[in-house]
């Protein structure tokens, strides 16, 4: 595991056979969330900001004396912003007894585009062949999820224009009006402790999965 762990991966992104200790599925499952979950923090935070981040990670759980940024990322916080208040849930979000994170979504998108879920469709397997029953709209709906949790409303799609040669691109939105913010607003509003994270937007798909 890498800060999540099986327990993350409940309702649209549950993994049949997951919980059965000696299972393939099982394994795979554990192997993925060790790459993707890592891969995710690479790609969005950058070599510098990772590798500090994973010097306080002992066994794939966050150091109780990790620097607090470090703290404020992985378990959320509360914050002040241009003189409001806002409120992280972190990357480990629990509600009660209900459990989600932005890892476990990008975990799940990238393994199982490869595997039962792939992007041709759902395998449904049988002793003889596999059928196709389609897997379109659920990637659509779990990477739609994927993306509320990663920016929410901090950037709508961007506005591009050329202006002397050179591109401008104006990311707008400036965040949730609950005072939730999503992990990229997270970053930007917090800049200064995640300095130069290459985080970037992402757009959401429709039912054609484009």
């Amino acid at each position: 595991m890498y800060l999540i762990d099986k327990t993350y991966f409940i309702k649209k992104i549950s993994v049949a056979n997951a919980n059965e200790p000696l299972g393939d599925a099982s394994e795979n499952l554990e192997m993925s969330i060790d790459r993707y979950a890592r891969q995710f923090l690479q790609l969005t935070l950058g070599n510098v900001l990772f590798t500090d981040l994973d010097s306080n990670v002992t066994d794939g759980v966050l150091d109780t004396l990790a620097p607090q940024k470090w703290l404020n990322l992985v378990n959320g916080c509360t914050y002040t912003y241009n003189g409001k208040d806002f409120v992280w849930k972190g990357l480990l979000q629990e509600d009660g007894l209900y459990k989600s994170s932005v890892l476990a979504h990008f975990t799940y998108l990238n393994q199982y585009q490869e595997d039962i879920n792939s992007l041709l469709g759902q395998i449904q397997i049988d002793p003889k062949n596999g059928v196709n029953v389609g897997s379109t709209n659920h990637l659509v709906e779990v990477w739609n999820e994927f993306v509320d949790m990663y920016q929410g409303s901090a950037c709508n799609y961007p506005e591009k224009s050329w202006h002397s040669g050179v591109l401008f691109v104006n990311y707008y939105g400036t965040g949730s009006e609950s005072g939730y913010v999503s992990y990229l607003q997270f970053l930007k509003d917090n800049a200064t402790d995640y300095e130069n994270a290459p985080a970037g937007v992402l757009k959401y798909k429709n039912s054609l999965g484009i």
